[in-house]
């Protein structure tokens, strides 16, 4: 016969809030945070820029559910959750990695430039 058992819930230092400041998110993690204007959002980070007037960093979050392209500034000290599969979705087997959009696209521009001034 098969008796209840009992387990107890182990604390660990993993049970404290991620400080995602001190450990932020990698590329292509799934990311929740919080907003002053729009709530809660969700998305895959991008890449970590620091703010060139006060060096605070911030995430460059795909958000879900819009335009493929759409990009939001976050603060590092807003990111809620992650779920540090980011290594998973870049190394995937059959290379389906999920593709962000964020470019550099200032040499188009540039070009463009140089195009109109010939013409």
């Amino acid at each position: 016969m098969n008796a209840a058992v009992k387990f107890d819930v182990i604390t660990t230092t993993s049970s404290k809030p991620r400080d995602f400041v001190m450990q932020p998110p990698q590329s292509l993690d799934r990311i929740t945070f919080n907003t002053p204007d729009d709530g809660v959002l969700a998305g895959y980070v991008s890449v970590i820029r620091q703010h060139l007037g006060n060096g605070e960093r911030f995430a460059w979050v795909e958000l879900d559910n819009e335009p493929a392209g759409l990009f939001r500034g976050v603060p590092l000290a807003d990111i809620l959750t992650c779920d540090d599969a980011g290594d998973l979705r870049r190394n995937t087997p059959d290379r389906e990695a999920r593709r962000l959009c964020l470019s550099d696209y200032s040499a188009n521009i540039i070009d463009r430039g140089r195009m109109d001034a010939r013409n």
